[in-house]
């Protein structure tokens, strides 16, 4: 038996084994069934600090799971992460991220809350702008104003948790006839994300860049 041999059998073997194979992504779905608390005020919030020099923000990707808590809302139990604000100095840009993916697509919605955790603005899961692939959302936020945001909610959006997040694309072959010519043959694919309320997420503070900030400015101008 030849050397190449030998090895495209053990690579045929390997791929074989129960801990060798592929296994495709799923997002981890919280348990809202028990250790659920009945207001806001009694979910432990996580401090959200501005991006050091060196850090990748991908390194802040994680599943919602790890940081959602269970808090029983208008007599229903949703996962909830709750971020606090105090870290941030003036003008800031809260960088919000989900991942979109065919094992789950995390179809949040954000809320500003105050220090007696009323909301001040809310953003359902329209307002993040759909990329390559993810789903991204800038908040502004102004800690220097008068009555300035405290929290950050992150939850899922009701409305859109169970819909598809589906992508049309065009493929096309092309083929040699035995005379010579050439003919194309093409295919449209649809591609359908189920969109969860659970996902892969990344949260990010970055010091607002303009000297005259204003909500609802692009950033990084």
């Amino acid at each position: 038996m030849s050397r190449l041999t030998s090895m495209v059998l053990l690579a045929m073997v390997a791929s074989g084994l129960p801990g060798c194979a592929h296994q495709a992504y799923k997002a981890t779905v919280p348990d809202t069934r028990l250790h659920c608390v009945g207001s806001l005020p009694e979910v432990t919030s996580r401090p959200l600090n501005y991006l050091a020099p060196r850090e990748d923000a991908e390194d802040r990707r994680l599943e919602f799971a790890e940081v959602a808590a269970c808090v029983t809302l208008s007599g229903t139990a949703l996962p909830v992460a709750l971020y606090r604000l105090d870290a941030l100095e003036g003008a800031s840009e809260i960088d919000i991220r989900v991942s979109l993916s065919e094992g789950g697509t995390f179809a949040a919605s954000a809320e500003l809350l105050d220090a007696g955790f009323q909301p001040i603005k809310q953003y359902p899961f329209t307002d993040f702008v759909r990329r390559t692939n993810e789903y991204s959302l800038s908040v502004f936020v102004d800690r220097s104003r008068p009555t300035p945001p405290v929290y950050l909610l992150l939850r899922p959006d009701a409305s859109h948790v169970g819909k598809q997040d589906t992508t049309i694309t065009s493929q096309s072959s092309a083929f040699i006839t035995p005379g010579g010519g050439a003919y194309r043959v093409g295919t449209e694919v649809n591609r359908m994300r189920p969109l969860l309320g659970a996902g892969k997420l990344q949260v990010v503070a970055y010091r607002a860049r303009r000297a005259a900030f204003e909500e609802g400015a692009k950033p990084h101008e």
